[in-house]
């Protein structure tokens, strides 16, 4: 089951109802069934055994919830599950309800079976945790090869096992566990640590390589934390104050990197037109725009167009229409302008028959940029970003851009809230609240792109209403406190991971992110010993 959560959202379904099963029939002897035909006639045997098989998973199960009820921290945990069959009291959608009721299964699955087994001792912990990093290896090694196969037109697609958000709280958690086993004194020898440096150097970097935003903000904050952790619990002055300083180094390397790229992307080098040439190499005259199509990284997008020459060669080799819309509904005229400005090449035939197969590919499909095809990165990110606030800056289209997209949704999420205060809307009938909500609002955002809050807080209290969100939060903090779990480190990396995440996405509303959620804190308040 751990080794899934980075891999595959098929096994982690199927081993969910392993553990289950499991957990039915644990204690099960094969002695005592090997016994049942030593000592009667194979009729009679078969009919104990078949008694046996049938009465131990109902024994288990009554033994079992005696013990569930006793443990307060598992049952406030599994009330997020009843809370989601309250919502259907007044839910119209039970099509969408029962959908994600059994997307929140681990929600009641886990901290019940997890509760009422025996805990794992700190080697077998351990032994899960380097199974669960081996996994996260994997993955990004596999994601690295699809990124190396040029297999793709979105950096996104290169995680091929769940959405690129969920593996990276992976893998934030594996850099964490990594972290601690290196710190620890006496667990591992030099040659081990070492290589847990290196993985962990390979981890933080694929994070850039998916610009993974919320995965580097994950790493900073807790890297922040451990530092002040640090800070506060070392005796040693030069050592507190060398800690001090990293601590200081950390968010301005960063807000200076941020400031450079904005800047580089802003910084244009002043034109003289007189020395620009006029005509193309079919004779063709050209534009040099520095009004209509903006900067973008350091150059004048529309310098050295040629529309009508561009537009024929075009059409040579795409049977997307020079004049028509590319795949993500934008003019593709635009996009090829983009493209061949961001790699260097002026706006005209001979630039465009330059151009291989897999780039007129990555054009129809919208990307208008080639570091978006080949060069994936923070910087890239930040170009997107950008982008995207000049669009909304500008036209009011926050289309463009994840993260102007969110202000849509925040907006939208805020008014549902306002309209549905003290119980909210119910289990299945988020989806049709905001799309309606949408339309009522005449929101600039477009169809595909009217999706829900990304954020898990939002969604909650817009399922539930405020007392829906205040049990949200209950079920959140109290099974830790009660279980004193914020004083063990693991926990915490986690947690902090969970909270920043739902600031940012519905973290829980997906297969991958609840049952990350469901069975990490599950198997981290209730299997692991302290």
């Amino acid at each position: 089951m751990t080794m899934s959560l980075p891999l595959s959202k098929y096994t982690m379904s199927v081993f969910q109802f392993l553990l289950v099963a499991l957990w039915l029939w644990s204690g099960l002897s094969f002695k005592i069934t090997s016994d049942l035909y030593k000592n009667n006639s194979f009729v009679k045997a078969s009919k104990k055994l078949f008694l046996y098989f049938f009465t131990l998973p109902i024994k288990n199960f009554i033994a079992k919830f005696q013990v569930f009820f006793q443990n307060k921290a598992a049952m406030i945990l599994v009330s997020l599950f009843f809370l989601h069959l309250v919502g259907l009291i007044y839910t119209t959608d039970y099509t969408y309800a029962f959908k994600d009721l059994r997307t929140k299964l681990p929600l009641l699955v886990f901290p019940i079976i997890l509760s009422t087994m025996k805990p794992i001792n700190k080697k077998q912990f351990n032994i899960l945790i380097f199974f669960y990093i081996g996994a996260v290896l994997i993955g990004s090694i596999i994601s690295t090869y699809v990124l190396l196969q040029h297999e793709f037109t979105d950096i996104r697609k290169i995680s091929i096992f769940i959405s690129p958000i969920r593996f990276s709280l992976n893998i934030c958690i594996a850099i964490f566990s990594l972290v601690w086993f290196t710190y620890k004194k006496g667990n591992f020898n030099i040659f081990l640590k070492l290589l847990f440096v290196v993985v962990i150097v390979w981890l933080l970097s694929f994070l850039f390589i998916i610009e993974s935003g919320i995965g580097i903000l994950i790493v900073i904050v807790i890297s922040i934390c451990l530092i002040l952790f640090l800070i506060f619990s070392i005796k040693n002055k030069i050592i507190k104050f060398t800690l001090a300083i990293v601590l200081f180094i950390i968010p301005f390397l960063l807000f200076v990197f941020i400031k450079n790229t904005i800047s580089d992307y802003y910084d244009v080098k002043p034109v003289n037109f007189s020395e620009l040439d006029k005509t193309t190499a079919l004779g063709n005259h050209y534009v040099h725009d520095t009004i209509n199509y903006g900067i973008e990284e350091g150059k004048y997008v529309g310098l050295y167009l040629s529309r009508i020459e561009l537009g024929k060669s075009w059409n040579k080799r795409s049977i997307f229409d020079f004049n028509g819309k590319d795949e993500n509904g934008q003019n593709i005229k635009h996009t090829i302008i983009r493209y061949l400005s961001s790699k260097g090449y002026r706006k005209d035939a001979e630039a465009l028959n330059k151009l291989c197969d897999k780039e007129i590919k990555a054009i129809e499909q919208g990307i208008a940029n080639v570091n978006y095809l080949y060069n994936p990165s923070l910087k890239t990110r930040i170009s997107k970003i950008i982008i995207g606030y000049n669009n909304f800056k500008y036209e009011n289209n926050p289309n463009g851009n994840s993260i102007l997209q969110r202000i849509e949704y925040f907006k939208t999420s805020i008014q549902l809230i306002r309209d549905n205060f003290w119980i909210g809307v119910g289990t299945g009938d988020l989806p049709m609240a905001f799309q309606k909500q949408y339309q009522k609002m005449d929101s600039p955002l477009e169809d595909h792109l009217r999706w829900r809050s990304h954020n898990q807080f939002l969604s909650i209290f817009i399922g539930f209403g405020v007392i829906g969100f205040i049990l949200f939060l209950f079920t959140l903090i109290s099974p830790p406190i009660i279980t004193g779990k914020f004083k063990d480190y693991f926990y915490v990396i986690f947690f902090i991971t969970m909270i920043l995440s739902m600031l940012t996405e519905d973290t829980i509303e997906s297969q991958a992110g609840v049952t990350l959620f469901a069975f990490l804190t599950s198997l981290l308040i209730f299997s692991k010993k302290d």
